[in-house]
């Protein structure tokens, strides 16, 4: 798909792009001019991952990446829901919300990216030959540079290892296990590294990966006056020490027991301290026998868990408290990729967030969230298109309960959760991403991630948390009345 969509000419699409990145822009042109490339059928997720690359070098905030990599994601779940047999174009037209809120967040960046890659000049690669005389590896440099604060080594020696002709995996492994036990701005800088390397997935990689590269550096390494909780120095202690060494699994050869994480998720929604939720993921893990990507799904559904207490009229907490589950699911995403024990350390961070956040949410005194009726309405019908038909509209009308029931009745039937989370993923585009920094699409992206990469072993585990928290954020986010139009 991404082979085809690569050669499409993209001139006229950015042009209006950037017309629209005015404050008075009349958006009827890039609607016109967005539902002329869908008709195409050039595969949106394709289009926005471009359009990514060239807002990368007008972003140094990092959300607008971040934003654009989850409209790409959810797009490419949209393409799972069944087309109604009397509107053979719908596939194309119900794209066109989630295309047009893209761009309308990405035209800001895109016209400062066009600006900046003018001028853009990258630094000469540091390859890892460089390196033979000084006894240092490329972890030891990344992490020396991490530590030092120095994005420019640190983009030197990414750099160096695209122009290897290495692996790109090599290159997001290295990423990844340079910021594995640090914990600044809130786990942001690991949320951008995994979704950056994903939009560039969409367009994949070759001579764009630079651009990616670029962007991320300044985000990795820990700042003078750095923001990182306390807790995080005991993770480094912790996981420094030689007896919790999680590369023993690499000798591991039996069969991964991911049931023997769950006892996890009580630990980490408990006031145990640092150290014994540490422990405890050493324990599922090495002595108890799970997977990585068991441990980490365990450890978002305790983020999803904590989420959940919010109430429903405090958006603002909502927003804040969800960053838990971002950084869970952008953790769990690295094991779907890679099986480098170097990023194993990131369970340990991982699990001490939520921990941290669920002591902090427990100290505001917040309320639990009432969850969803138990009983499952008669509206909607026993088709697929049907239901998730009724629950379009009941997104639309703001309806988180009704939203729910029949979510919970198309699951039961037995439906595709592909195409559940596609409708939730177009009805997210009704809200305003350039009012919270797109973090509605970013929800309900990890929401999507974390339910349907949940584990087969698990099964009797239920997930349907992960359906509450990305219905709640696309009914609660403030409407974009341009989008609410189409």
């Amino acid at each position: 798909m991404a082979s085809v969509d690569l050669r499409t000419d993209l001139s006229t699409l950015i042009d209006t792009v950037v017309g629209a990145a005015s404050a008075q822009a009349d958006m009827s042109q890039l609607i016109a001019v967005a539902r002329k490339y869908l008709k195409q059928d050039k595969a949106v997720d394709v289009l926005i991952g471009r359009i990514g690359m060239i807002a990368a070098h007008g972003d140094t905030d990092g959300h607008p990446i971040m934003t654009l990599d989850s409209a790409s994601m959810l797009g490419r779940l949209a393409y799972w829901i069944p087309a109604p047999l009397d509107a053979q174009d719908a596939p194309k037209e119900r794209l066109l919300p989630l295309f047009v809120q893209a761009l309308k967040f990405a035209a800001p960046y895109v016209r400062q990216g066009i600006e900046a890659h003018a001028a853009q000049k990258y630094p000469s690669p540091l390859f890892p030959s460089e390196l033979l005389d000084t006894g240092k590896s490329v972890n030891d440099l990344m992490r020396e540079a991490v530590a030092k604060s120095d994005a420019l080594l640190i983009e030197r020696a990414l750099l160096g290892l695209y122009g290897t002709g290495a692996d790109y995996r090599t290159m997001q492994v290295r990423a990844y296990e340079s910021i594995s036990n640090t914990f600044q701005n809130n786990g942001h800088p690991l949320m951008f590294a995994v979704r950056g390397f994903q939009l560039l997935d969409t367009v994949e990689w070759g001579n764009r990966a630079p651009n990616i590269i670029n962007w991320l550096t300044p985000h990795l390494p820990l700042q003078p006056h750095t923001d990182e909780p306390a807790w995080i120095k005991t993770v480094r202690t912790f996981a420094a020490e030689q007896k919790h060494d999680l590369s023993v699994i690499r000798t591991r050869l039996s069969d991964p027991k991911d049931e023997n994480a769950l006892p996890l998720r009580a630990m980490i929604l408990s006031d145990t301290d640092t150290t014994q939720v540490c422990q405890g993921v050493y324990d599922a893990l090495v002595t108890n026998g799970a997977s990585a990507a068991g441990v980490a799904s365990v450890i978002s559904l305790a983020a999803a868990d904590v989420l959940q207490r919010v109430e429903e009229s405090d958006h603002e907490t909502f927003i804040h408290v969800a960053h838990g589950l971002l950084f869970t699911s952008a953790v769990h995403v690295i094991y779907q990729q890679v099986r480098d024990v170097e990023v194993l350390n990131l369970l340990y961070t991982a699990a001490c967030a939520i921990n941290a956040l669920h002591k902090a949410v427990s100290t505001k005194g917040v309320k639990p969230t009432q969850q969803a009726s138990k009983h499952v309405g008669a509206m909607g019908g026993l088709l697929a298109i049907s239901l998730l038909e009724t629950l379009e509209a009941e997104i639309k009308a703001q309806d988180i309960a009704a939203a729910a029931n029949t979510a919970q009745r198309y699951l039961k039937l037995g439906h595709d959760p592909r195409a559940l989370f596609g409708t939730i993923g177009l009805a997210t585009s009704l809200v305003d991403a350039t009012v919270e920094q797109g973090h509605t699409l970013q929800i309900v992206q990890a929401a999507s991630d974390e339910f349907l990469n949940w584990p087969r072993s698990l099964a009797n585990t239920n997930a349907e948390a992960f359906v509450q928290i990305a219905l709640r954020a696309a009914i609660t986010g403030k409407r974009d009345t341009v989008v609410a139009g189409l």
